[in-house]
């Protein structure tokens, strides 16, 4: 009788056994051979790029694309961690460092995409060429753009900056050097585009001027993003070597969007290729 007990319960074992196994080999299957993916919408001009060429693209391979629209890109992040989405583009590796650290998890990038940088415009002058003493430049004054306002006008040679001032925190206090002693308004971002006829020049984010219809045509001279500044592609770590994600990357490299960045009148001038 003990020897039937014991019989019956490695079969029983050997069953439950081979049922996580399946459903383990399902799932992994599920991941790799998906169809349907789900796409996270933080607020972003970014979000054209998806919506106008990678999902169309995409579709045309056999997937379903969702896209769900979210109100921050934290939010994006947590419904990304949880499950219900399976990728967003909207952040850079700054952020997601951050982000990663606060939280404990391990959300990764899978390509970097074209970005829109800052930019210096002016309603005055048509050329940089006209900067001349005492001219006024209207520059955001949240620490971050303030930084890479800064850096942009050290490019441009109209300032220098103290040897020891870091980039990510430089502001008005860092100039060694105001070789035009130029005059500086700092207002928000959004202001900005509102000033543009009291002052010489301005410096505001790409996605502010985009979102205040001043045309591309506009921008005079245009910030070089560094890399951990580039918006990229995010994923769960599991996911990255799906196939399904590896058909994203591959779309968000392509020269279809190549094209759309350098031709789409919406698009035009605004974005910037990733160096990576």
């Amino acid at each position: 009788m003990r020897r039937i007990f014991n019989l019956t319960i490695l079969i029983l074992s050997g069953l439950f056994l081979f049922g996580c196994e399946q459903k383990t080999d399902s799932e992994t299957a599920n991941k790799t051979d998906k169809k349907e993916i789900v796409v996270g919408l933080p607020p972003s001009m970014h979000n054209i790029l998806m919506e106008r060429v990678v999902k169309p693209e995409l579709e045309q391979k056999g997937y379903t694309v969702k896209l769900i629209n979210f109100s921050s890109l934290r939010d994006s992040n947590t419904a990304l961690v949880e499950g219900s989405i399976d990728m967003n583009a909207a952040q850079h590796q700054a952020y997601l460092d951050v982000y990663n650290k606060e939280t404990n998890n391990d959300l990764v990038s899978l390509v970097h995409i074209p970005s829109i940088s800052a930019a210096l415009f002016s309603q005055s002058h048509r050329s940089v060429n006209e900067i001349a003493p005492n001219q006024t430049i209207a520059i955001p004054n949240d620490p971050s753009n303030t930084a890479r306002a800064l850096l942009l006008l050290q490019k441009l040679n109209w300032i220098t900056l103290k040897p020891e001032t870091k980039s990510g925190t430089a502001n008005i206090n860092d100039i060694a050097e105001n070789k035009y002693d130029l005059k500086f308004r700092l207002l928000l971002s959004e202001i900005i585009p509102r000033t543009l006829g009291e002052v010489d020049y301005a410096i505001m984010p790409g996605g502010v001027a985009w979102l205040s219809k001043i045309p591309a045509d506009n921008v005079l001279f245009q910030e070089q993003l560094s890399t951990n500044l580039e918006l990229m592609v995010v994923v769960k770590k599991e996911n990255l070597n799906t196939a399904w994600a590896k058909d994203v990357k591959a779309l968000y490299q392509s020269d279809a969007l190549k094209r759309f960045i350098n031709e789409d009148p919406d698009a035009k001038g605004r974005f910037i290729w990733p160096q990576q």
